[in-house]
């Protein structure tokens, strides 16, 4: 009796220790307002050559017949989700989502878009093969109207790459979630979220995820398929929330003691998280509150002095003189515009 307790016990922590998930991937799709896209999105989903894969659909209130087209998939196939919310935006509706998660890594897809047949086959497969923290794929852009036909009959060579290490790498990684496959442990283990309300969430999310990332992959295969509309937001919808984007990396950075344990890392990922908030310094030349944002998280964390700006990567450093330089003029700017309104 003492051996074979020995052996059950024996099972329970293998069974513990193993991370066992029900699915090999859970797929996220936030649904709003998407009743003219929403089948060919789902019938990319549920025709994958992957078949353990989880499908969470989000319904965020949506006015329209999405939810009925949800339910109508949902009947077919038992691995479909239908989760309905109120009226919360994005940002809320994938935290939702990532609830539900029990695949062992988590892609998304939004509700417009569509991906080809082993997209998500591919994925895992190259994830899986050197245990990879993050892998990112190349998408397949085209305007809403185009004829599905004219790009999708062709087959896609998936090429893997070899892993690389995330020193310095996360300046060039794209902004979007739906183009990447994460790593589920990453995000449960660390309470990784979208902060609602902002714009960028998804820029905002993957730098709360990139300081627990050790080596991803880069797979130049066009396989998600994303639709390009007519943009619904300016660039005030980016900016005008920026302070809480920063003041919600910061807080999180400050939450994992990533400012205590790795300043020069931290320093350098939240000037690279104002890069990517921020696509084109030039031409988005902001006034000095803006960018004054940035700083006031900055100077939170602690992790900015001569030392550190001097060991940083040469892109991150000419980076930040640049954003420094623009702060400081537009404070001198904004001086003398006051200075000129008290002489009148």
């Amino acid at each position: 009796m003492i051996y074979y307790g020995l052996i059950n016990l024996n099972i329970f922590i293998l069974i513990t220790y193993c991370n066992c998930y029900k699915y090999k991937l859970s797929v996220i799709i936030p649904v709003y307002k998407a009743e003219s896209w929403l089948r060919e999105c789902m019938d990319s989903i549920i025709n994958q050559t992957l078949k353990e894969m989880q499908v969470i659909c989000v319904n965020d209130e949506s006015p329209d017949n999405s939810l009925d087209i949800l339910l109508e998939y949902a009947k077919k196939d038992k691995r479909i989700t239908v989760l309905s919310i109120k009226h919360s935006g994005i940002s809320e509706s994938r935290n939702q989502g990532l609830k539900l998660v029990e695949g062992e890594f988590i892609g998304f897809v939004d509700d417009d878009d569509f991906i080809d047949k082993y997209h998500f086959e591919k994925m895992y497969e190259f994830a899986k093969k050197d245990d990879i923290d993050l892998l990112a794929i190349k998408e397949k852009k085209f305007y809403d109207g185009t004829p599905r036909e004219r790009f999708i009959n062709h087959s896609i060579i998936y090429t893997d790459s070899k892993k690389y290490d995330i020193d310095h790498h996360f300046i060039h990684l794209q902004n979007e979630n739906w183009n990447k496959l994460y790593k589920t442990k990453i995000i449960k283990d660390n309470g990784i979220f979208f902060e609602p309300g902002i714009g960028g969430e998804d820029i905002n999310f993957n730098f709360k995820y990139y300081p627990f990332v050790k080596t991803y992959k880069w797979i130049n295969s066009e396989s998600y398929y994303f639709r390009k509309k007519k943009k619904l937001y300016g660039k005030d919808y980016y900016f005008k929330y920026n302070r809480i984007f920063f003041q919600s990396i910061a807080d999180f950075y400050k939450k994992i003691k990533f400012n205590k344990n790795d300043p020069l890392r931290c320093f350098e990922m939240m000037v690279s998280s104002y890069r990517r908030l921020i696509p084109n310094l030039v031409k988005f030349r902001l006034n000095h509150e803006y960018i004054k944002n940035f700083f006031v998280s900055l100077e939170q964390l602690n992790v900015y002095n001569q030392t550190i700006l001097n060991k940083s990567d040469k892109h991150i450093k000419k980076l930040f003189n640049y954003i420094n330089n623009e702060y400081v003029n537009n404070i001198l700017k904004s001086k003398k515009i006051n200075n000129k309104k008290k002489e009148l």
